[in-house]
């Protein structure tokens, strides 16, 4: 990571609209790297640890910062777009899909009366809990969804994501969140949720080798989260197009470098302190 001032990192992670919203949150001593309070010209380098006080979180959930990191790796505009958010919960995904312009969210988990409440009142917002991601119904929704996200449990992205593209009708994008203790055959680490950090990349080669041989579908890039899981877990998101003829990039040193940065990411505590690495 190169240097940059502690306000161009503020806004270029989506805290700060601009110099001057930034320059006002920098006054109020809330802003610390590595636990010392910043100035306007303070930089931020490699290994640093950037942490907002007392900072309201903007989405339902936590899950919208990781998607919003997600959508700012990958160059995604979601203005306009009809979006099916798998796994919902209270709507972390859901939030950050709206609030960076999606028309529609369709928001489907299998629980019930999780989403949160003004999410259930948006008109943008098609509540569709008690919803299996295998339910028939997904494949008829009007209008179609141009672009999926998925935050699953329990279930490997290997089932998950040839159910993604029956439901898109073998078009469309997929950005998909990779919890690695999901996608692992060690019931050791799945019994521990401790996973070795060299074997990261080996499994995100591994999820996109797997991808790339289905039909009509490809993974063109790998980005860390820049959130942690609940218990501290790394994650990852790969950007899955479907209907894609031409051959998929080679995403080595992508994987490379998302795991390099999600072994730098803190582990985020709680909703009233945003720490990001």
């Amino acid at each position: 990571m190169k240097r940059r001032t502690i306000a161009d990192w503020l806004i270029e992670n989506g805290l700060c609209a601009d110099k001057k919203n930034a320059t006002a949150l920098l006054m109020t001593g809330k802003v610390l790297i590595n636990n010392v309070p910043a100035r306007a010209g303070s930089l931020v380098k490699a290994g640093h640890t950037v942490r907002v006080k007392d900072q309201a979180l903007p989405y339902a959930s936590k899950g919208g910062l990781k998607l919003e990191g997600a959508l700012r790796q990958f160059d995604i505009a979601l203005p306009g777009k009809i979006c099916l958010d798998a796994g919902a919960s209270t709507g972390g995904f859901t939030d950050s899909l709206l609030q960076h312009g999606a028309k529609t969210v369709y928001a489907v988990d299998v629980g019930y009366g999780q989403l949160t409440g003004r999410l259930r009142q948006d008109p943008r917002v098609v509540n569709l809990e008690r919803t299996n991601l295998s339910d028939d119904r997904l494949l008829s929704l009007d209008p179609r969804p141009a672009l999926a996200t998925c935050d699953l449990s329990y279930l490997s992205l290997i089932e998950a994501v040839p159910i993604y593209r029956r439901i898109l009708h073998n078009q469309s994008e997929l950005i998909a969140l990779v919890k690695p203790l999901f996608e692992i055959s060690d019931m050791e680490a799945r019994r521990t949720g401790q996973i070795a950090e060299e074997a990261y990349a080996p499994l995100l080669r591994e999820l996109t080798a797997n991808f790339n041989a289905m039909p009509d579908t490809q993974v063109i890039n790998v980005c860390a989260s820049p959130i942690t899981g609940n218990a501290g877990t790394v994650e990852f998101f790969l950007h899955i197009l479907f209907g894609q003829k031409a051959q998929a990039p080679d995403l080595s040193g992508r994987i490379e470098q998302s795991v390099q940065d999600a072994l730098l990411t803190e582990t985020y505590r709680k909703a009233g302190d945003l720490t990001l690495g």
